[in-house]
């Protein structure tokens, strides 16, 4: 009997020692950062996005008529804040892994002010915000969340989400192709639509760097925390440039954002992003500076 006992001691020991081995290796191995394939998720979002612009002049030359319209449009300042509330459901899950999603947006609502001076909506922005609520999107992305295409239910609605300012899934994250452990990074490039009007910059591609800083273990599986930094640096040609004049932009994003790997889906995220535009030309120096603060937040699930 002791030879027993002491045999199944050694295997209690031999268990307990494989366990801890096979746990140590999968937390080696790292995490799985991939969108769900449960058919018929639903994961709603609210994205509000406050922006700050204002334009300045130096030099002793003289203003030309698009340089004039844009002092007069943002030398006092504009400040902008949207809201947009969208939900998106997975609806098919191919076998290269591609996830086909339901996108239905629920609420737009768009303030702003140059100046003191309330800024009226543009024309047809009832009609626009109206057919943009009535209709939806199917949007096909990777199961690491990149945008493969977008197929909209009406052909103006394209034009309708780009106007009202949307980001491919909403967020400026991407995540991993392959696994990863905290503190491993991965790179992508993200579209910020800016629809800046006179004189700037409609939309910027930035170069991005994901990095995973921390996995924290919650009640309903681990949360993952991506930390995201880009930038854009270019001189637009004349071609690009709505003032005539050749455009250097610097721009820059930071934040984070949260993703739930147990279920598959964003949880949240705050964002910021700079912008330093210069035209130059004829002695007088246009400079146009951004900034804006954005906040995803997931508001129901099921």
């Amino acid at each position: 009997m002791p030879s027993a006992r002491c045999g199944l001691v050694l295997v209690a020991l031999f268990v307990t020692r494989a366990f801890f081995v096979e746990a140590a290796l999968a937390q080696d191995a790292g995490h799985r950062l991939q969108l769900s394939d449960k058919v018929d998720q639903s994961n709603r979002y609210r994205l509000v996005f406050d922006m700050r612009m204002r334009a300045d002049v130096a030099g002793d030359g003289e203003l030309g008529e698009q340089g004039r319209r844009l002092m007069e449009a943002l030398a006092e300042g504009m400040t902008i804040q949207t809201v947009v509330e969208y939900e998106q459901r997975l609806i098919g899950v191919a076998s290269d892994g591609v996830r086909t999603f339901e996108v239905r947006w629920h609420d737009y609502r768009f303030t702003g002010k140059l100046g003191d001076q309330e800024v009226a909506a543009p024309a047809g922005y009832s009609e626009s915000l109206r057919d943009l609520l009535s209709q939806t999107a199917l949007i096909r992305t990777t199961p690491a969340g990149k945008t493969i295409d977008v197929t909209y239910s009406h052909p103006q609605l394209a034009g309708l989400a780009q106007k009202l300012g949307q980001m491919d899934g909403g967020m400026p994250t991407y995540l991993p192709e392959k696994r990863v452990a905290v503190g491993d990074s991965w790179r992508s490039e993200v579209n910020i639509p800016l629809g800046m009007g006179s004189g700037g910059p409609e939309d910027l591609t930035l170069d991005m760097v994901h990095t995973l800083t921390d996995v924290r273990q919650e009640p309903g599986g681990p949360i993952a925390l991506i930390e995201l930094k880009g930038s854009y640096s270019q001189l637009e040609g004349l071609e690009r440039s709505a003032l005539g004049t050749p455009m250097h932009i610097q721009a820059s994003l930071t934040g984070f954002s949260i993703f739930d790997i147990a279920e598959g889906r964003f949880a949240g995220g705050e964002y910021e992003i700079d912008m330093f535009a210069l035209s130059s030309a004829d002695g007088i120096e246009i400079q146009l500076t951004g900034h804006a603060n954005g906040n995803l937040e997931l508001v129901g699930a099921k």
